[in-house]
Parts: C-alpha cells; structure tokens; sequence
C-alpha cells in the first residue's frame, strides 16, 4: 500500500481552523448577518489555505519540496483570487467550471462578485507562506527512537 505524503502545512490546526471558518461564514453567518465582517471573512480564510491547500495537492502529485510547493500555491492563489476579484466574467468562468464539483455534493450552483475591495486581504497569501516556514522550522512532535542503550 503506497503511502501519502506528508501535507503539513494544510493538515494542521490554523489552515483547518480556516476551511471551517469559511464553511461557518458562508453557510450560516453570511445569510444571518450579511454584513461586512461576513463580507470578508471568506476572503482572509481563502487567502489562507489556498496556498496551503494547493501545497497539498502537489504534494501529491509532485516531489518537490515544501518551499516550492507554497510558492507555487501562493502564486496560483494571487493570480486567481486577484482575477476573480477584479473581473466579474471571470468570476462566472469559475462558478460555472465549479458547478461539476458541487454538483455530487449537492451544491447546484456557486456565486461570486467582482470586488475589488477584497484585495485588501490578498497579504493572507503571504501570511500562509510565512505560517508553513515557521511550521518547518518547529522540531518535530513525533517521539526519539528508544535508545537500545549501545553506545558506540
């Protein structure tokens, strides 16, 4: 059985913590609410895991290492999120190139609006490559390997 590769800067707290978010604003809090903290909260949640989240996905498609696969992750994220935000065909383009996603969920169908307001969020993307470079850094949680008490 061939093993997954290690995702860690996606299968972590605060990139999930983030998924859910945007599922919570969009499903409940949007509708209830529908104002402009729930305007943007989808917005720092996306510009937040995308990158991390397309990481992932290369890991398992790629070798490549981390670094790379963030900075590829946090290109693709600007150049979509910016082009959604500032062309509203765009945004249409990649509704309707989504409706085959949603549809074995459920989801009929999916809305966007140009809104060029929302690049204010765009430093998000940064954020998430300077959250997985701070997670690299951190020493690992697995245990040491017992110690057969052999020295040599």
């Amino acid at each position: 059985m061939k093993r997954l590769p290690s995702m860690p800067e996606f299968l972590a707290p605060l990139p999930l913590f983030a998924v859910a978010l945007m599922a919570v604003n969009d499903r409940w809090l949007k509708p209830t609410f529908h104002n402009a903290l729930t305007g943007k909260l989808s917005d720092v949640a996306i510009c937040f895991f995308l990158p991390l989240y397309v990481s992932a996905l290369l890991a398992l498609v790629t070798r490549w290492p981390r670094a790379r696969r963030v900075a590829v992750g946090a290109g693709f994220t600007a150049c979509l999120y910016t082009a959604l935000k500032v062309s509203q065909p765009a945004a249409d383009l990649f509704c309707e190139l989504l409706r085959p996603l949603g549809l074995p969920l459920g989801i009929r169908s999916f809305r966007a609006w140009a809104d060029p307001t929302d690049l204010v969020t765009l430093p998000l993307v940064w954020a998430a490559v300077r959250y997985s470079r701070a997670a690299a850094r951190e020493p690992s949680s697995l245990p040491a390997a017992p110690s057969t008490g052999v020295s040599t």
